[in-house]
């Protein structure tokens, strides 16, 4: 009998992390290279935006990035949440905080695919022009293995 495997779980936080960690720093690189992006940030401890909770930032787990070409953007958005990438660089969630949805943005995370955001429901900083994405802890740590595995990926 056949079984299908399902998404890992999300995460989220689950605990800070003492610095920077290389396949978070190197996927931000990454990013850098395919589609011009600028870092907004990846490791730092602090609550969400809005919130007294902490934000995955402070694992080393997730970044922003801006990418300011809107083409470039969109095909970044839509690779980050295909289903091979999703499962061969751990991602866990995209946030997109300025988009033609909604004016409050919308996120996609694993396990459960896209959510319009709305004044209540939203990311924090809606309207703002940069990406959030997550990871889980598969390449986190493992600079060398990130690079390996975003290279083995199809471009599109």
């Amino acid at each position: 009998m056949a079984t299908s495997k399902k998404p890992n779980p999300y995460i989220g936080w689950d605990g800070d992390a003492d610095g920077k960690r290389d396949g978070t720093e190197k996927l931000v690189w990454l990013c850098q290279r395919r589609w011009g992006a600028k870092n907004w940030g990846t490791w730092v401890v602090r609550p969400m935006r809005g919130s007294k909770n902490p934000s995955v930032h402070g694992t080393g787990r997730a970044f922003d990035i801006l990418i300011e070409d809107k083409d470039a953007k969109a095909e970044a958005v839509a690779w980050f949440t295909r289903p091979d990438v999703v499962k061969t660089l751990g991602i866990q969630e995209v946030h997109v905080y300025r988009c033609k949805e909604s004016a409050f943005g919308k996120g996609w995370r694993i396990g459960r695919g896209w959510r319009i955001w709305d004044a209540k429901n939203n990311g924090g900083t809606p309207g703002y022009p940069h990406l959030h994405i997550e990871i889980d802890h598969s390449l986190c740590d493992d600079g060398d293995g990130m690079v390996a595995a975003w290279k083995a990926l199809p471009r599109r």
